[in-house]
């Protein structure tokens, strides 16, 4: 029956009402906490990568802590988060951080890895100097893995947030799924699947794939 899978109709009519009282609905709040979260994983993960990849001894400095990162369930660190921070924007973006920032650093740090020694030893042979070789070599080389990286933390970023409001805030998207699911209203918490995909696909395809055609002209 509908309350258990409520019918497509519904679910987008309901959908569309939540955007466009995205301010009720809190939609706009789920954004910005997943705007900043993402960032900061990416800036800090990327970074970090790139060094790792460039100094090895660094990167084995940073293992453990890394694998350890990526060993921990999101669900602890929503559960540690609001212990220490809670409940609210600290322990969402925490969660947020935490969770994407090893993803991104993992991925920048075997791109930089990858780098050819050969055509190192060549921009070195020729003296082509460091902007040159970060132009042609670097840049082409660790576009594909940083923009695969960023694909994936913004997949994992919204859906963490989703979950870290769900049992960890007052507000935003997933607090409002957690009212919902107390009220058995199916139909609205599959409105929010809906758009929570929508916000993913629409990152996906609106920036993703445009950097992609920009940056790597040589995979259209």
């Amino acid at each position: 029956g509908e309350f258990l899978p409520p019918a497509p109709e519904a679910v987008f009519v309901r959908a569309y009402e939540l955007l466009a009282d995205y301010k009720n609905s809190e939609i706009n709040i789920t954004l910005v906490r997943s705007l900043v979260g993402v960032g900061t994983a990416c800036a800090i993960g990327i970074t970090l990568g790139l060094v790792a990849g460039a100094y090895r001894s660094f990167a084995a400095f940073l293992k453990p802590v890394i694998t350890t990162l990526l060993s921990m369930p999101p669900i602890i660190w929503i559960v540690l988060a609001i212990f220490w921070f809670g409940f609210g924007n600290a322990s969402t973006i925490f969660t947020i951080i935490i969770t994407v920032l090893p993803l991104t650093f993992a991925s920048s740090m075997v791109g930089m890895m990858s780098v050819s020694e050969e055509l190192k030893e060549m921009f070195d042979a020729y003296k082509l100097g460091i902007c040159k070789k970060i132009r042609h070599l670097y840049v082409p080389h660790l576009t594909s893995h940083i923009i695969s990286s960023l694909s994936v933390a913004v997949g994992m970023g919204v859906k963490i947030v989703i979950m870290g409001e769900l049992l960890g805030a007052n507000d935003g998207m997933g607090a409002k799924i957690a009212s919902a699911r107390v009220m058995l209203d199916t139909t609205e918490v599959m409105a929010y699947v809906v758009l929570t995909i929508a916000i993913i696909m629409l990152f996906e395809y609106l920036v993703i794939e445009p950097l992609k055609i920009t940056l790597m002209p040589w995979k259209r």
